[in-house]
């Protein structure tokens, strides 16, 4: 059996879509995009998930799904828009640049960011990207993720710096 480490600490809604992605049927170590099914999801989750396609040549990535906590708490709503300057400014490369690491590599991984909302408001938030493929080849073409809110309203951070880290598989030997 297959363990994740250092996951226990997510925030629920985080923790919880990793855990619904972990129950799906793999194709080649990774849970098939075909086998997603929103019904399946927890309901106290689905506000918090969103769901982004890859496309390459070049590469791009489309979200196709934000759910509504995140409308809420970003005040955007980017569901059918692109990852780039336009939606995301500055940090559109560093993104992209992260979802095509991970497709590449066939991880996921967990984010920690700096946000602002609409009003200004600054929020630290934890999300994670859990990729999924397709049937016939086997490639990375979706990340399903989570989003929730870790702190602050007002407070900012100064000092804050975002971090990314892999989810990396330990055995367990029991």
């Amino acid at each position: 059996m297959e363990q994740y480490a250092d996951l226990d600490n997510l925030a629920p809604p985080v923790l919880g879509v990793y855990k619904y992605w972990l129950s799906l049927p793999k194709y080649e170590g990774l849970p098939l995009k075909s086998s997603l099914d929103p019904v399946d999801i927890p309901t106290k989750l689905l506000p918090h998930v969103f769901l982004v396609q890859l496309e390459t040549n070049p590469f791009a990535a489309l979200i196709r799904l934000q759910g509504t906590y995140i409308n809420h708490s970003l005040g955007e709503y980017f569901t059918d828009k692109y990852i780039n300057e336009s939606t995301f400014g500055n940090s559109a490369t560093a993104i992209l640049a992260g979802y095509e690491e991970a497709a590449q590599k066939r991880v996921a991984y967990v984010s920690h960011e700096e946000v602002y909302g609409l009003s200004g408001q600054t929020m630290l938030i934890e999300a994670i990207h859990l990729p999924m493929v397709d049937e016939e080849e086997g490639h990375v073409n979706y990340f399903l993720g989570a989003l929730s809110r870790i702190s602050g309203v007002t407070n900012h951070d100064h000092e804050f710096r975002g971090r990314r880290w892999d989810v990396k598989a330990i055995s367990n030997i029991a």
